[in-house]
């Protein structure tokens, strides 16, 4: 009876050990308290991202979530395949909370972890009073954080706060984070204060009396003294640091007169700026502006008309549409894989394909690049002389777009690399006159599972591909993966092929920690 016991749990004993080896799932376990008291804190969003060893982006998806009950505890299973997955994030959000992010490594055969305690400190609040002025009630008082670095609480930390003071010119803002603000206060959509920098760290109070406004009046006419109907008027206030924001003070437009009025914030001459535009005129942007000294009278001149007519390919939906983006002659419209250090377009216009006439006002007298792009619609250009008032030039612009396909390697091994990313150049035609191009959805992807990748809709041109592979081999004594980043660009035709591109283990640097 003891011997068939014994085997019995030597059984069980040996299945338990082989369900933890193969378990292919994780749980976590923690409690969030207050960081001042030790309290519990329910309703706290717990999101979670299993960080994938092959990928070079980890953690983009926080798809496993749950919330924490009244004790501030939080359970929740997420995949441990342990060829797959090496590491997780948490992503913490509570609305009275500070946001927080925390990153623990898996460990081979381990399938709970146990966080303890994690302690979040509370969210800041900003109280204010509003002075000088008979009527208080309603302004508008916003908080717009400064630009700094990725800091942890930035993916889940709102940008923006608002709030409206009441008949006495009070006001309160909640769930700041430790960080400085810069403050405007506007009412019927002009902001009549600005305070550079509040940082709620240093003061939880604040009062603000509002300066002087000056007006501005003027009229808008153009090289003949005939006055400028719908003309724009923008009030602008530039940023004193690199970290601080602007502000639009005010707008308004021309009457049929061409002339405007306009009350603009009190601000140094060196940090404001007035900008007068019309399409079909040449803007006018007046910098370090002493509102005293503005002229009375502003000229702006009328720009040049080009017109055209282009031919497209037969086969595209009559509901798409054609751009023309304008570049000055000479200039440098090689790719790149840095679009922020492209020439981008003076100016697009867009015209359905139906309409093969395009018009294109406001331009100087001088020599442009004119490039015809859209989907399905390989880049053309041509160079026009706009002070040659042509009667109308004619584009040639029917090439259909193409596709660069390619399979990622590894040199020692001639195996595919799945997920591995490919970025591939970008040429100055694809972007728009004020494009940051932070967005890399069309320019980037990943390798499938055998290593395969594609771009399509590719005016058929050269291309720069930069890849960016992870290996990762396990060690022998943690059980922990020691990955490295592999980089290769290439170039390549946009043409009809598969690539097949080798890339070295050997080549690979490895991950900051």
């Amino acid at each position: 009876m003891n011997i068939n016991r014994l085997i019995f749990l030597l059984l069980f004993f040996i299945a338990v050990t082989g369900i933890c080896e193969t378990s292919d799932t994780a749980s976590i376990h923690g409690t969030f308290v207050d960081a001042e008291n030790g309290h519990p804190i329910p309703d706290v969003l717990v999101r979670v991202a299993p960080e994938q060893t092959a990928h070079v982006y980890p953690d983009r998806e926080f798809e496993h979530a749950t919330a924490t009950g009244k004790d501030g505890t939080f359970s929740l299973t997420i995949p441990n395949e342990p060829q797959t997955y090496y590491a997780f994030s948490l992503m913490v959000i509570h609305p009275q909370y500070q946001s927080k992010r925390l990153r623990h490594e898996m460990t081979l055969g381990k399938s709970r972890y146990d966080l303890g305690k994690i302690a979040l400190k509370r969210t800041l609040s900003l109280r204010g009073r509003v002075s000088g002025a008979e009527n208080l009630t309603g302004l508008i008082v916003k908080l717009k954080m400064h630009n700094v670095s990725a800091d942890f609480f930035r993916a889940a930390a709102p940008i923006e706060h608002a709030a409206k003071t009441d008949t006495e010119g009070k006001f309160q803002l909640t769930d700041l984070y430790p960080i400085a603000y810069t403050l405007t206060i506007s009412r019927d959509g002009v902001i009549i204060a600005y305070i550079a920098s509040v940082d709620p760290r240093k003061r939880d109070q604040i009062s603000v009396r509002l300066p002087m406004m000056e007006a501005l009046h003027a009229r808008v006419v153009d090289t003949q003294e005939r006055p400028i109907a719908g003309a724009q008027i923008y009030a602008t206030r530039r940023p004193e640091t690199p970290q601080a924001h602007g502000a639009l003070l005010a707008s308004t437009q021309t009457d049929e007169t061409g002339s405007f009025q306009i009350q603009v914030l009190e601000t140094e001459p060196q940090l404001l700026s007035i900008q007068v535009s019309k399409r079909g005129y040449f803007s006018r942007v007046y910098e370090n502006v002493d509102i005293g000294k503005m002229p009375p009278v502003i000229r702006l001149e009328k720009g040049t008309t080009l017109e055209g007519r282009v031919s497209l390919p037969k086969d595209l939906p009559t509901d798409a549409q054609y751009a023309v983006k304008v570049f000055r002659a000479g200039a440098d419209l090689e790719p790149s894989l840095n679009p922020l250090a492209l020439q981008k377009p003076l100016l697009s216009r867009y015209f359905p394909v139906t309409e093969p006439i395009f018009t294109i006002d406001g331009l100087f007298a001088e020599r442009y690049t004119l490039y015809i792009v859209g989907d399905g619609i390989s880049a053309t250009g041509i160079d026009v002389d706009a002070s040659a008032s042509p009667e109308r030039v004619f584009v040639l612009a029917d090439r259909p777009t193409t596709t660069v396909r390619g399979q990622v390697r590894w040199a020692d091994t001639d195996e595919p690399v799945p997920d591995a990313v490919v970025s591939r150049s970008w040429y100055p035609w694809e972007l728009y006159p004020h494009d940051m191009s932070m967005t890399l959805d069309r320019f980037e992807v990943e390798t499938d599972t055998h290593g395969n990748f594609e771009f399509s809709n590719l005016t058929d041109a050269r291309y720069q591909l930069h890849i960016r592979a992870v290996h990762a081999a396990r060690e022998k004594n943690t059980g922990r993966y020691q990955r490295r980043l592999v980089h290769k660009q290439v170039e390549v035709p946009a043409v009809s092929t598969t690539y097949r591109i080798y890339i070295g283990k050997r080549d690979g640097t490895p991950f900051a920690k």
